[in-house]
């Protein structure tokens, strides 16, 4: 899903999209922000808390059953300038759509070479690369944990 979601975002924002045709050296940074602005992974597995904890203004007894959600945190205005601007150029701050600690994801470097090569050869082989529009809204997948569509129907 990191692929289609940062084909979907860059579509969204031409901006950005022409940014990076541009400077294809922004690469990194940009499969960064696709991992930040829209992830593959919207909510951690459920956890239990070990101990009393509280967050803001929230206490979480011992032994509440927690979900991380990942996404928002990467959407957080206190640890993001603009969370919701997806922007490529964005100064690195350590999103958690790969997780975090012992729960990080083993597959995250692979994931990421995969999103470079794939975004990077599509973009420079698809220069008319385009939402099609025609084919209605996307399809989400159902899911609590993962975060895609079913398809992300293009033109070229």
């Amino acid at each position: 899903n990191l692929i289609a979601n940062g084909v979907r975002a860059l579509l969204d924002h031409p901006g950005q999209l022409a940014l990076l045709r541009a400077e294809p050296g922004l690469i990194d940074g940009a499969v960064e922000e696709m991992l930040r602005y829209d992830g593959p992974v919207e909510n951690a597995t459920f956890r239990f808390a070990r101990e009393p904890v509280t967050i803001g203004s929230t206490v979480i007894p011992r032994d509440a059953v927690v979900l991380v959600a990942l996404a928002s945190a990467d959407r957080d205005p206190d640890r993001f300038p603009a969370p919701d601007t997806f922007d490529i150029r964005r100064e690195p701050q350590g999103h958690l759509a790969f997780g975090h600690g012992a729960h990080y994801c083993l597959g995250a470097p692979l994931a990421r070479m995969e999103a470079r090569i794939a975004i990077g050869a599509l973009l420079e082989r698809c220069p008319g690369l385009a939402r099609d529009e025609s084919g209605g809204e996307l399809d989400w997948l159902p899911g609590l944990l993962m975060r895609g569509t079913r398809g992300l129907p293009v033109r070229w």
